[in-house]
């Protein structure tokens, strides 16, 4: 038998466990899966991710650059994916990159690899930790989620620049504090949301007015978010998405309309409503990361401390900026700030409820 052959045959047997797994993870995911004294690894690692590879800078992988990249991929992934077993880094049996659908020459260029590793130690791992910096570079590309089991028991785990490391199964506490940190940039990085949050400041003045709308808004979202985390409701993303948009759309045209007042239980009834749409929002996206099945309540209180986190900071900075302005001398700033931010927000919520329209019927279709 061919050499290359048999090194074929003894892959497919070193990674039975997870090859099933290796064309159905989109990037930034990954899952690891312990049985005895192995880990078998599958991690859709983002092109933007690995350094030296892409030679032509187009964020994409070609089957050239896959080819002629084959054994430094290997290197790199050994390198910046590590376990280690009570404080000793174990080295990795086998290491195999694919292409998304497997075979090289089926796409011209792919913005993600699948890798397929499986790991040996001496004994059943007590004390493991998983090490990796294979988030991308791209927009959306700053963390990678693991999903990790170990018999009966499961975990999630979320890498990013300020969280490398993670000790896995390592209780509440870790899982309470790494969701924090994901449902902060979940808000942070949200254009949909932010954008309906400014719609929201701008329209009047005061601390009463600002402590009002934002804690009917996050009582809301918190509401809803908590209710489709455990599945109580369920709604498609075909109809929230499109139904968030037209939230910033409407929020923006009452701005408009009401020109100032918009202090009263009216708006807060909008804004209650709002949130309840923009909860399930939350709750698509903590779904696609997916809750911590041993410390779900942890990942979801966290989760949400985040985004609430994550809007006091927008509405800091909001403030900031419009105290600035003021200071400056470029008065009236209440005359023209909420109508100008108001017809941005207008418009730019109009196209993207028009984009998500046709998304969702693509979808149908």
């Amino acid at each position: 038998m061919k050499p290359w052959l048999i090194r074929l045959a003894v892959a497919v047997m070193l990674l039975s466990p997870v090859c099933a797994q290796a064309h159905q993870l989109p990037a930034r995911q990954a899952t690891l899966n312990l049985v005895g004294k192995s880990a078998f690894a599958v991690v859709a690692v983002p092109v933007s991710a690995l350094k030296g590879v892409d030679d032509d800078g187009d964020h994409l992988l070609s089957p050239q650059e896959f080819g002629r990249h084959f054994g430094a991929i290997v290197v790199q992934f050994n390198q910046r994916f590590t376990l280690a077993d009570q404080g000793k880094e174990a080295t990795p049996t086998f290491t195999w990159p694919l292409t998304q659908t497997g075979d090289p020459q089926a796409l011209p260029s792919q913005p993600a690899i699948v890798v397929m590793q499986r790991t040996d130690f001496a004994q059943v791992p007590k004390h493991l930790t998983l090490t990796t910096d294979l988030y991308g570079a791209g927009p959306r590309e700053g963390q990678l989620t693991v999903h990790v089991t170990a018999g009966p028991m499961s975990q999630v785990a979320i890498f990013s620049p300020l969280a490398r490391t993670h000790s896995l199964f390592g209780g509440p506490l870790q899982t309470f504090r790494d969701f924090v940190g994901v449902g902060a940039l979940h808000i942070l990085g949200g254009p949909d949301h932010l954008l309906f949050l400014l719609t929201v400041i701008v329209a009047a003045t005061g601390w009463r007015y600002w402590a009002g709308v934002v804690t009917s808004f996050t009582l809301a979202h918190s509401i809803t978010l908590t209710l489709a985390a455990l599945g109580l409701v369920r709604l498609s993303p075909q109809i929230i998405e499109p139904a968030i948009a037209l939230s910033i759309v409407l929020m923006a045209l009452d701005n408009l309309l009401r020109s100032g007042r918009s202090q009263g239980r009216g708006r807060l009834a909008l804004v209650f409503g709002c949130g309840l749409l923009h909860g399930l929002g939350f709750a698509g996206a903590l779904g696609d990361i997916g809750l911590d099945a041993v410390h779900a309540l942890a990942s979801l209180a966290g989760f949400n401390l985040g985004v609430e986190l994550g809007q006091v900071l927008f509405l800091a900075m909001v403030l900031a900026v419009i105290a600035a302005v003021r200071r400056v001398g470029c008065a009236p700033v209440d005359a023209w700030l909420a109508p100008l931010a108001s017809g941005v927000a207008a418009v730019l919520g109009v196209a993207m409820l028009v984009g998500r329209i046709f998304a969702a019927f693509a979808v149908a279709n």
